[in-house]
Order: C-alpha cells, then structure tokens, then sequence
C-alpha cells in the first residue's frame, strides 16, 4: 500500500501553508489515483511561529475539505513534542485528539528517535483507546545494529495497540541490502504490518522502497516530486509507475502527472528540494538533512562554507538538528577574540582601501590603481584577488578556513603579510603558513555578536569584510573605503545580513566613516573613484 504524505513532509519547505487550490486538486488526484492513504499533515501542539493549517491539521479544519472517501486519512504527531508537554503525554494526546467517531482521521503516526520509544507506550495506548489505528515510525533506524532493531520490534509487539511499525532512513544512506536486513530484523519479532519511509539523499529512495516491497514490507511513504524535508522522498508518481508495471493493486499514476508537472514543479522551483552532493555528503557522514536544508535556504551560505560546515560537522557527529550547531558548523570552530597580534595604531590616521571580490574591482581597477598611487592608502585585499597587483596591497585578510586552506599554497607567493585569526585555523592548515608573515587578529563567533578589541573581534559570522573592516578601526583608519562590495539585490537574504551587520557597526563609538570607491547596493556612503575630490 500506498501512503502519500505530501501535505506533511512538504510542508517542512513551506511551513505548511499549502494554497487550496493546490490542496484540492490533490485531493482529487490523489482519489484518482487510488492511493490508500494520505498523510494530511501533522497534529502539532502550539507553535510559538506561524505555521500553516497543516501543521495542526485540526478536525474542524480537515471537515472543510473535500477528503476523498476511497483514501484513508493520517496525521503524524512528533512524539518529543508530548512526551515533553507538561501535563505528560497522555494529556497532551487528549488536548490533541478527540475520539475516533467525531474526526476524519483514521491513522495517526507516532514520529519518535530510538531512545524514546519506550515512553510512546503510553501515548500509543490512549490513541488506541480513543478508535484510531495507530502506526509507529521509528527514525535513523540506520544509526543502530540488527539485534537492537529486533530488541524495538519485540517491545512494541507487546504493547498490543500498534498496528503497522515502520522504519524511517532518515539520513538517506541506507541501500536495498541494508533496507532488507532490517525487514528481516524487524519480522524476527514483529508480526504486524512493516512500513518503509525512505529519503532520497544519495538517489535510492525508490530503489530502496522497490526493494522493500519486494521483500514483504506492507507501506511504502512517498510525495508528490518527492516533496519533503532536505533532499525529499520516494517520488509518489515514479513509485506508483513501477509498482503498476510490477502488477501492484490498480493504481492510476496518470492522474497525478498535471499537478506534479504543473503545481509541484513550480513548487520545486521556488524551495529546491532534491538530491545534490551537499545531501549526498550528509547521508554518507550521518548528518542530519535540516542542517543543508537550512543552509541552502534563501541562498545565505556559499559553497565554501556550506562544505566547510559539512566537514565540521562530519568531525563532531550530528545526527540531530540544533540551530546553535549549524551556526558554529558554518563559521567553523568558534575561535578567540584575543589574537597574538596587536592592530592599535596601525593605519595611523590615514584612509584605509579595502578590496572586496565584486565585479566592481576589476572593472575599475586602473583608476582604483591610479587611486592608490595619489592617495596612498593602506590597502587591505579581501581573500586573493587576481585582478588586484599585488604591489599596492599591504596585507591579505581572510577568515575563513576553508578560503585560507584553498589559497594557502599561493601566501608564500605574494610576500605580503596575511592578516587571518589563527584559532579558527585547523592545525593542518596553521602547517602551511610557516614561511608567511602572520598577523594574529583574534575572530571568535557569537550569534548576534559585535564586539572590536585591540588584538581581535567577535562577530555574528565570519563575513571577510566585517572582520576587516574590524581592523581598520582598531588600527585606527580615518576613512574606510571600499571597492568590489558591489552587494546583492534587495531581497536577497545575504544582502539583508550584510545591512544589519553594517548597520550595527554603525553605532560602534569606534566606528570609523564607510565610504563605497564603486558601485554597491548596500545603504552606505558612496562616492566615485573617478572624482578628483575623493
């Protein structure tokens, strides 16, 4: 059987808040189809955000809609969220469910990590008291060994009210011997029905759940385009094609093609989910999709730091989400504001030229030459910039460690010195600076965080510029002028991040005068190049 849980997992993507448009028709669709049963959402308690009607897929709301009377309907609840309610969970079961006769639910999904399924007895039990089926989802089955999945199966065989038990690849790096040997674990103890949810990480979903239902496993999940959270799922369209040409039930696949080709497409478009290498490396070091997801989300994080924060977090282990995780995976190990090196005075009272990587630079690098030689400004070159001649640079500056790892055999080169925090430097990187002149300008990341010293900063994230521009006022710069911060477009979430972080420099008592040389979109001063005045 078929259960497609679209409006739940993809609502990780779009907060649940789906259009009715798109709503109805897939409930018409889903009708045609023949799909067994749908996963309208989950049944969350409060939120303190705005999330959407299908994150709390309350009776009174699903009675609105036109269910299909062919498909069976489910709601998912996460058991962490009631078991840490604090009335208990059989309480919270209660202020979430009324009993089976006054809702349209037929199933409800209980969501829960290993190390809590003991204490989902209780909230199985009151479920199963009030009428409905209940299933159990076990997630990252694949974190643990044969024998303690059949240790599961046999506990929750004996709670006598769990109805289907189902395994979830969590972290999409199983492959179809791994999803067999579970079955075969799971049907070592457990004589109910066996269910499969499979992410599509590393591009198995549907092999794996092909190869699950060849092995006996009664429920296989999947979304529409594979809708859902990180990489997404098992595609409802792709799966029900092959199980038809395998002889499966009558399942109408066609149905579906206009609104996974049409809705769901323009979906997709709008939030990207699906596989890519970032997801792939995931799966292969056992992190957890949101981190990715989170990352990729808005386009607020480079490639360099998205890999940067996969390395870190492959070294730590992250198997759960945590947000202050993912902050210090993209800025790289938390570091020291207190560097070995001491910028006061440094720049003297004169202007200091910092040189970002935009468009901007090369475009006007002749006059920003001539510039440089009427004016004579200290000249700080973010990171190594081909256009920019080394000669009229007096330090590189870089902070982030995997920008210094992939310039760090060109350093010896320049003869320059390199201004970089050394305790966010991984002592195999700290190896290949021996032969550089280093100035130690300490960086420690703190969210929120905006603090400049005498030897060193503390920032919100390891943005070039702002470390940079951290030094030139310590080193006590007269003006800050830039070239090549040429920005993004207004709703561009890291423009938004750079115009806060500038704005909180601004009320700095340190704060020296910002001044853009060439073209930027950011709201700071801005004169030309070009004007003899400058």
């Amino acid at each position: 059987m078929v259960l497609d849980c679209t409006l739940r997992d993809g609502g990780y993507y779009n907060d649940w808040d789906f259009d009715s448009s798109t709503v109805y028709k897939y409930l018409a669709a889903v009708s045609t189809a023949k799909i067994d049963v749908i996963e309208i959402g989950f049944r969350f308690l409060p939120q303190e955000h705005f999330r959407g009607a299908f994150a709390y897929s309350s009776d009174d709301y699903l009675l609105t809609l036109p269910l299909p009377s062919n498909v069976e309907v489910a709601v998912m609840v996460n058991a962490k969220e009631l078991i840490s309610f604090e009335g208990g969970a059989e309480k919270a079961v209660k202020e979430l469910f009324s009993e089976k006769k006054r809702s349209p639910v037929d199933i409800v999904r209980i969501a829960t990590h290993l190390n809590s399924v003991d204490q989902c007895h209780s909230i199985a039990k009151t479920l199963h008291a009030l009428g409905y089926r209940v299933f159990l989802n076990l997630m990252q089955v694949d974190s643990i060994g044969i024998n303690e999945v059949m240790n599961i199966a046999r506990a929750v065989e004996a709670w006598d009210c769990i109805e289907a038990l189902y395994f979830a690849d969590s972290f999409g790096n199983m492959n179809p011997d791994s999803v067999v040997a579970t079955i075969e674990g799971l049907k070592a103890e457990w004589h109910g029905l066996i269910g499969l949810h499979a992410h599509d990480n590393k591009g198995q979903a549907l092999i794996n759940s092909l190869a699950a239902l060849e092995n006996g496993v009664d429920y296989i999940d999947a979304t529409l385009l594979g809708m859902g959270r990180g990489a997404g799922n098992t595609k409802t369209e792709n799966l029900l094609v092959e199980m038809t040409q395998r002889g499966y039930s009558n399942y109408f696949p066609d149905a579906l093609f206009p609104l996974t080709l049409q809705e769901f497409n323009a979906l997709q478009q709008e939030y990207g989910w699906g596989p890519n290498i970032y997801y792939f490396l995931s799966a292969v070091h056992g992190i957890h999709p949101t981190y990715v997801q989170e990352m990729l989300g808005g386009e607020l994080y480079d490639t360099e730091q998205i890999l940067a924060a996969i390395n870190f977090l492959k070294s730590t282990r992250a198997p759960f989400y945590n947000f202050e995780t993912m902050l210090r995976a993209i800025s790289g190990e938390t570091g020291d504001e207190n560097g070995s090196w001491d910028a006061s005075g440094w720049m003297n009272g004169r202007d200091v030229l910092i040189i970002g990587p935009g468009p901007g630079t090369e475009r006007h690098i002749k006059s920003i030459c001539d510039y440089v030689e009427r004016k004579n400004p200290i000249v700080l070159c973010l990171n190594i910039n081909g256009a920019v001649p080394k000669e009229i640079v007096a330090a590189y500056v870089a902070c982030h460690e995997t920008r210094i790892l992939i310039e760090s055999d060109q350093y010896q080169e320049l003869d320059k010195p390199l201004i970089i925090p050394l305790s966010r430097v991984p002592k195999t990187i700290k190896e290949t600076l021996n032969s550089v002149e280093v100035l130690d300008f300490g960086m420690r990341i703190e969210k929120g965080g905006f603090q400049i010293e005498e030897n060193g900063c503390v920032l919100s994230n390891s943005l070039s510029l702002m470390y940079a521009i951290s030094v030139a006022t310590v080193g006590g710069a007269s003006r800050i002028l830039l070239s090549g911060v040429d920005g993004y477009g207004a709703t561009d979430s890291r423009h938004k991040e750079m115009v806060c972080v500038l704005e909180a420099y601004e009320k700095l008592v340190s704060a020296r005068p910002i001044i853009a040389i060439t073209p930027t979109t950011y709201p700071i001063k801005q004169c030309s190049v070009y004007d003899p005045s400058l």
